[in-house]
């Protein structure tokens, strides 16, 4: 079983040596928490598959601790060299033409490789100490509830590795912005994520691309990094997107009695609601901001889902602008069947 260790320079050391032994570790990010292992070590990126389960046709990430490290394993461009310096460290992850050095495993025989510069504190003090890149995919089964804490890691993978290192709960709470930058002149949203399309364009002063990833992932082959495919961040719960009216009446005329209804912000009229029903009521937020919605959204979904319901019925988000657009590309994948 593994044990979940805090982050002091000896438990470092324990987890560089792990790595360096083709060992599998759970490590924190301010997204969600990762599977870690040495992205140019064959065995130990195997390992990351089996455990997670994961097909071989969607590439892993590799996360290194700066602009001068991520140069060794892609090449970087005009573009390329202005994201990173605006945006790393942080939740934004760049698709750009690999060196041969990266192995085809992990990028799914592309010739692109996905790259990010972490910005939490613990997984930038591991990376420093290591002569290679990580891969680090999310710390579960594939397809389920991404983990943001090291006790979702330990439910779901608790019994497949040794070592789950401690950061406390993810800051941000949903995956990275992922873009492709291969062409200098034109940028595409491949995964919208923390570092929004609102905030890219005004960085960037230029107009930048979305791509419908549920409409284009389909094609397994093309898929230029992970959580492109139809159904993803799923409970075993069936899931269901409803409006707010919708979702009011339910919670009000107990029809709802064995669905978890999950509203966006607290219900205002909560206490009016009939009692058997308030047990089954729960929010993303006290106020409804985007950023505690993310940050809740994957907790309160393992929450619910390790309840008996025959639904969870979550509220529609209003609009698909900033933050919401990446809150809504989970919610919509998690709506989905989960094809394996």
């Amino acid at each position: 079983m593994a044990e979940r260790l805090k982050a002091t320079p000896e438990i470092l050391k324990v987890c560089k040596e792990a790595l360096e032994q083709s060992k599998v570790i759970a490590v924190p990010t301010e997204t969600v928490y990762g599977l870690a292992a040495n992205a140019l070590d064959l065995s130990a990126v195997e390992k990351i598959f089996k455990i997670k389960q994961r097909p071989f046709y969607d590439p892993l990430i590799l996360h290194i601790d700066s602009i001068e490290k991520a140069r060794l394993f892609c090449q970087f461009n005009s573009l390329a060299e202005q994201l990173a310096e605006f945006f790393w460290p942080g939740p934004l992850t760049l698709v750009l033409e690999k060196k041969p050095i990266v192995p085809d495993l992990v990028t799914a025989n592309l010739d692109s490789v996905a790259i990010r510069c972490p910005q939490h504190p613990i997984f930038r003090k591991l990376l420093k100490t290591l002569p290679f890149p990580l891969a680090a995919p999310s710390a579960n089964p594939f397809g389920y509830i991404s983990p943001t804490s090291a006790e979702h890691v330990e439910a779901s993978l608790g019994d497949q590795i040794d070592i789950i290192l401690d950061g406390s709960n993810s800051s941000i709470g949903i995956e990275s912005t992922i873009v492709d930058a291969r062409n200098p002149e034109k940028l595409t949203i491949l995964r919208p994520g923390p570092i929004t399309q609102e905030i890219l364009e005004a960085r960037l002063k230029i107009k930048v691309c979305s791509i419908d990833s549920q409409a284009d992932s389909t094609e397994r082959h093309a898929l230029r990094g992970p959580g492109l495919l139809k159904s993803h961040y799923s409970p075993k719960t069936p899931l269901e997107l409803i409006s707010l009216d919708s979702l009011l009446k339910l919670a009000q005329n107990e029809k709802g009695v064995g669905d978890a209804l999950l509203f966006l912000k607290k219900p205002s009229a909560l206490n009016s609601f009939p009692s058997t029903v308030q047990k089954n009521i729960y929010w993303l937020s006290e106020d409804g901001l985007d950023l505690n919605i993310a940050q809740n959204l994957y907790r309160q979904m393992r929450m619910i889902d390790a309840q008996a319901y025959d639904r969870i019925l979550v509220e529609r988000l209003p609009t698909e602008s900033g933050l919401y657009s990446a809150l809504t590309d989970r919610l919509k994948k998690a709506a989905y069947p989960l094809e394996l």
